[in-house]
């Protein structure tokens, strides 16, 4: 996995022993936030509540200074996902950029454009539950999304609190702070759903610490190291071939749990709580029940 974020990770975790990060700028500072979402995607599982999603996987890790034209690089050179868990700061925003697609946005599809294999994830942002910011207090925490997370073929991820049974739609209950959607030219996002709150990872102030955080940061870490297994699941079943991140998103998507109030696709949850074992199953059955 690529991670952009905040600043320095601290490499020499004892989760990250064996050399499972590597710094591929020269970030100086190290960066709780950074150390906390790639633990979240790659961690050992030395401390078991701790264990990365993809825990076999290697993160390839930068601060987000000159992030388009490394994204570019680590796209062409095969690489199959990133996380992006940053984004504007609203408070500072005219109302105009919120569900804008502006130039970070295009930025973003010019490099899906470029490498069809390579999926981006986007935190949808934490802005919701701060009525401070005129443009929120008066849209129902609506049309909050910003940069980035309007891009067309990013996968931009809400956060929900932790499902430990699901029945129905009822059984995943949305964060106080997740921006909803839609984009201003009405495309449903967020795309997915998962876990962004009381979330236990790493953090850089020493090789030992962790930390718990919540925010639409360490959701998408959970689909990012979610399609690394899945591309990996792919790939021992494909004859080591992968899935373009169109299938990938269309995978992500369609087996996906119900979630919220409205059936189907909607700009709070997108189409739902992520579901990676059914999603796995579907490339298991391909050409048998799929």
């Amino acid at each position: 996995a690529g991670v952009w974020d905040g600043g320095k990770v601290r490499t020499t975790h004892v989760e990250f022993a064996g050399n499972k990060v590597t710094l591929g700028d020269d970030a100086v500072s190290f960066n709780n936030h950074s150390t906390h979402v790639t633990g979240t995607i790659v961690a050992l599982g030395v401390s078991s509540l701790r264990r990365g999603i993809a825990y076999g996987a290697h993160a390839n890790t930068y601060d987000w200074d000159s992030d388009y034209s490394e994204m570019l690089d680590f796209g062409s050179a095969g690489f199959l996902t990133s996380n992006h868990s940053y984004g504007y700061v609203a408070t500072s925003l005219p109302i105009s950029k919120f569900g804008s697609y502006d130039v970070s946005s295009i930025e973003v599809d010019n490099v899906s454009n470029a490498n069809p294999y390579y999926q981006i994830v986007i935190a949808a942002g934490n802005d919701r539950d701060d009525f401070t910011i005129d443009q929120v207090g008066n849209k129902g925490g609506y049309d909050l999304l910003t940069g980035k997370s309007n891009a067309k073929n990013a996968i931009v991820v809400a956060a929900v609190n932790q499902v430990d049974n699901y029945f129905d739609s009822s059984s995943v209950e949305m964060s106080t702070f997740s921006n909803f959607g839609p984009t201003d030219d009405g495309r449903i996002k967020p795309d997915i759903s998962a876990k962004g709150v009381g979330v236990s990872s790493t953090i850089s102030t020493s090789n030992i610490a962790y930390d718990t955080y919540q925010g639409t940061s360490m959701a998408t870490t959970a689909i990012t190291g979610m399609i690394l297994l899945l591309q990996k699941h792919f790939s021992d079943m494909n004859f080591s071939s992968y899935m373009r991140a169109s299938t990938v998103r269309g995978l992500i998507c369609h087996s996906a749990k119900e979630a919220g109030f409205y059936p189907g696709p909607d700009y709070e949850y997108g189409w739902g709580l992520a579901n990676a074992e059914a999603a796995a199953n579907i490339i298991t059955n391909k050409n048998i029940s799929t």
